[in-house]
This record gives C-alpha cells, structure tokens and sequence, in this order.
C-alpha cells in the first residue's frame, strides 16, 4: 500500500476529535468526522466538514490573533506553534510548520473532498485595514452567541437563510480596533426590515445596499463608521465555477457554413464533369470517332422563314 493511501486511511479512522472545543459550534458549522496522523514527524488533525462554507467557518474560528497568513495552500495561517489551513470541505491543523511537500501530501490524501464555491458575502468585505485573523463567519445561533452576542436580541434572520462575516478594522491613528458586521439576506425586502431593527441598537452605525446590511458598532465614533461603511463592496463580485452551456448560435454558424461548403463543392464536380464530358465530344469530333447516332443535331431555324 502506498504512503498516500495509509495517511488516508489513518486520517479517516483515527476516531473523533475536538480538541477546539465548543460542541454545538462545531455541529452547526457541519463537523462530520474528525482524525490525526503524521506529516514527517509533524502532527496532523484534521477536521471533515459537510461543505467549504462550515470549513472556511471553523478554519476563521481555530485562528488565533498571533497567526498571520502563508502561502502554503490558498487559506492558510501560520501560528507560533501550528499551522491551520482551509482546504475544500476540510480544516487541517500541523503542531509546527510544514513544508509544502508535507502540505501536499496530506491535502492530496484526503478522502470525500468536495469543492464548492465560496460564500457570496466574502466578496463585500473590505480588505484596508483588517485585522489579520480577527473575521469571523456567522451560520446559526451558536456562532452568533459565540461571536456577537450583540445581536442575539435583534433576531438578525440567522433561521431564515442569512448569514454573516464580522471583523475588526483599524480606522485611522486609534489603537481601538473598530468592529464591523456584515449580513448576507436572500431578498432585499428581509434586509430592509432587520436593517430597522439593526438601528435601535446603541452606538451602531448601519448602511443598507440591496441584500447587504453593513453595521459598525461597539463604541466606534461617526467618522470611523463612516470611513469603513464607505469601504465595503456593496456590489458582488461574482465568479462562475461552472462552465457555461454552450452558446446555440454557433452550433448553427457551424450547420449554415456547412451547407455553403457542401453546395459549393457540389457544384465544383457538377462543373467539372460538364467540362470533362465537353472535352471528350470535342475531341472524339475532331478526330471523327464520334459516332453517327451520337451526333447532334442542328435545327437552323431563322424568323424570316413563313
């Protein structure tokens, strides 16, 4: 058996693992099984999630504010003592610093990765300024109490298909990190009426656009909430992973110049074989081989005739 297939093996059976603690977390951001094995003498865990939304979220969630980003794999974070990274519908932890060979073969090993795309709401989120590692993603009641206990009384619509992204920003000379929470609604009209209730709150600074509700909030003054509401992408950016179906305009281009190429050559041998037969009675005439009940016959018909 090769050595990918025992890692395989041995991160899949390994047994259940939660070693970042909170259950009802881990059950709403879609844990489905958990394992342990060995890269080189690192330790590995990893963690199977239902899709890449619950995997990006727990991945956010494991981080620490001492990790910073490399470049290992394309959502990969770098603490003292581990490295994290995000990899389809999965969460893998080393207790060190892997190499790239090392990372690749535990990606490339594991079983049941399915690849999705990623949440519409990570394409509003502004950049400037972001604290690295501090965002945050919001699917259900657990992760909001866990997160942003805030909104907990305002019933953000978590149970009707919303979702969100929190962050923290640092707005001009202020040492105070400014908080920043994004909800995700599937209409406008359900942003619009939980953007009202998002305005009671004390202290919160909120912008609406479309399905996208913006707040500042946590003790931000005005002209930082409005530096950093002016910085979010209020329009999506939106990338096709799919491939397109075929356009049905040049599928019949195509039939159309066929028929023009057919009826072309069509009428090239028609020609082409009147020329041959011509050519062949001209020269059966000229040197009389041309028979007599071959010959044709010429009517001299003229109008001055009665």
């Amino acid at each position: 058996m090769s050595r990918t297939k025992c890692l395989a093996l041995a991160l899949l059976f390994s047994g259940s693992l939660l070693a970042a603690g909170d259950a009802a977390l881990w059950r709403e951001y879609g844990l489905v099984h958990t394992g342990t094995g060995k890269a080189g003498r690192l330790s590995v865990t990893t963690y199977q999630m239902k899709d890449l939304t619950g995997a990006l979220a727990a991945w956010e969630w494991l981080r620490s504010p001492e990790g910073r980003t490399c470049e290992l794999a394309e959502f990969c974070t770098s603490e003292p003592k581990q490295t994290i990274i995000s990899h389809d519908n999965y969460v893998v932890t080393f207790n060190g610093r892997p190499t790239q060979a090392q990372v690749d073969q535990v990606l490339n090993a594991l079983p049941n990765k399915k690849d999705t795309s990623l949440p519409a709401i990570l394409t509003f989120l502004p950049h400037q300024g972001l604290v690295p590692d501090s965002a945050r993603y919001i699917l259900g009641p657990a992760s909001l109490k866990a997160f942003a206990p805030e909104f907990e009384s305002n019933q953000p619509g978590l149970d009707q298909g919303a979702e969100a992204q929190l962050a923290q920003y640092r707005v001009g000379k202020s040492a105070t990190p400014v908080r920043l929470a994004l909800f995700y609604y599937p209409t406008p009209e359900m942003a619009r009426l939980h953007s009202a209730n998002f305005k009671l709150m004390p202290d919160a600074y909120v912008k609406r656009s479309g399905v996208l509700v913006a707040i500042v909030y946590g003790g931000a003054t005005a002209a930082q909430a409005d530096t950093l509401l002016s910085r979010v992408e209020y329009e999506a950016k939106i990338t096709w992973n799919e491939t397109p179906p075929p356009s049905p305009i040049k599928p019949l281009f195509q039939l159309l110049m066929n028929i023009i190429y057919l009826s072309i050559l069509l009428s090239a041998i028609c020609l082409l074989a009147g020329l041959m037969y011509a050519g062949m009675r001209i020269y059966r005439r000229h040197y009389g081989t041309l028979e007599a009940d071959e010959a044709m016959t010429t009517l001299h018909l003229s109008g001055d005739q009665p």
